[in-house]
């Protein structure tokens, strides 16, 4: 049981994600599951429990925005062919369609576990979660059940995403006849079942055209869930000006994206999540991180761990590092972005991602005493202490 009201103090740096700058030693009063009030120690109010955290760099919880856990099977030799020269199809997707499909629900689900459980150790609180390896209506369901049963078994924040649009199933009789599919009998089966907060297509080259996509995404928009896309990763197709027209919660990859794509993007609210470990995998450049920022467009960092491309669960701390020593960032544009940037792409500002009066008391002391760890250290910062909802997690 956590305590009705519990006070953290420390003399470390403290970022609220903006470093706090009031006397030392601060304080963060955490009421019910919430933050109640962050200032001087000196003027703290009372509790029923005080943890001191000495120098620890403490932050509000990681929110990764982006991830596939559905799934079951192995691809590394298609990492080591792409490495070797093999390009990338997406085909690859199927084969991971085949097994999880295979599998049972008490395996798929304990894979999905697994995958969760990782994420929490290494500072994530809040988490998305795409289906995507089973293209069919009942797969499709079964994954985002199960995402949601491995989710009330953990002490993390899950927000489900269906992806039926990942790719084509080899049943399938076209790619067009697949979308219709997804907008008139899937999407309206996970909307009865409340299965999902967000829809997401993956439009690029050789997956769904921008006509698809639209088709899709307005038939989820109407059934009143939010929507974001996997876009500009492969080519440059205009799906992020696809994504603003549409008033898409956020798109995702965008390592293709150019100055007028950017220009679109800052005249939104749309926020551009950024997946630096795949890039960096399939050696096919990098989003302009930089050029958004300076543009005024919210940038999330996320960890896309999946099936395919980026396999490393957990990895959030080294997420954060990629975007200061790759994507041109400062440590506190990317820690921000991994932590305010996740909560908007996920439609979560002022709940999630910050230290704030009234938002959800998520928070982590690091066995660190400065940000920079992140980018010092690569993947190596974890969490002293995580607080999910004002109760400690155990390590």
């Amino acid at each position: 049981m956590s305590p009705a009201s519990l006070l953290l103090t420390g003399r470390g740096r403290l970022l609220l994600p903006e470093p706090y700058d009031g006397p030392m030693p601060w304080a963060i009063q955490v009421l019910d599951g919430r933050f109640g009030w962050v200032g001087s120690a000196t003027d703290a109010p009372g509790a029923d429990e005080v943890v001191e955290l000495g120098s620890a760099l403490v932050t509000p919880g990681l929110v990764d925005a982006h991830t596939h856990p559905a799934f079951v099977g192995d691809r590394s030799d298609e990492a080591a062919a792409r490495l070797a020269g093999a390009p990338y199809s997406g085909g690859g997707i199927l084969r991971t369609v085949a097994a999880t499909r295979a599998a049972s629900d008490d395996e798929l689900r304990s894979a999905i576990e697994r995958r969760l459980r990782a994420a929490v150790a290494a500072g994530t609180t809040t988490l998305e979660c795409k289906s995507g390896y089973g293209l069919s209506t009942e797969e499709e369901l079964r994954s985002l059940r199960l995402i949601g049963e491995a989710a009330v078994e953990l002490p993390i924040r899950v927000v489900r995403t269906f992806l039926g649009a990942h790719a084509v199933p080899a049943e399938a009789a076209s790619m067009d006849s697949y979308a219709v599919l997804v907008a008139e009998e899937m999407l309206p089966a996970v909307a009865a079942a409340g299965a999902a907060e967000f829809c997401d297509v993956f439009c690029d080259r050789g997956f769904f055209s921008l006509e698809q996509a639209e088709r899709i995404l307005r038939a989820a928009a109407a059934l009143g869930l939010g929507i974001r896309m996997h876009a500009e990763q492969l080519a440059r197709t205009g799906a992020a000006e696809l994504a603003v027209r549409l008033g898409a919660t956020s798109v995702d990859h965008l390592e293709q994206l150019d100055a007028a794509g950017v220009a679109a993007m800052a005249e939104s609210r749309t926020v551009a999540t950024l997946l630096p470990g795949p890039a960096l995998g399939m050696r096919g450049g990098l989003p302009p991180a930089r050029a958004l920022l300076d543009a005024g467009v919210t940038v999330a960092l996320a960890s896309d761990t999946n099936a395919g491309t980026f396999g490393t669960w957990g990895a959030m701390p080294m997420v954060i590092g990629l975007g200061a020593t790759l994507l041109g960032m400062t440590v506190g544009e990317a820690l921000t972005a991994a932590t305010v940037g996740g909560a908007a792409s996920l439609g979560l500002v002022g709940r999630r991602g910050q230290i704030a009066a009234g938002a959800d008391a998520d928070i982590v002391a690091w066995d660190a005493e400065h940000e920079g760890a992140f980018a010092l250290h690569l993947g190596a910062v974890r969490p002293a202490h995580t607080w999910i909802g004002g109760r400690e997690v155990a390590r």
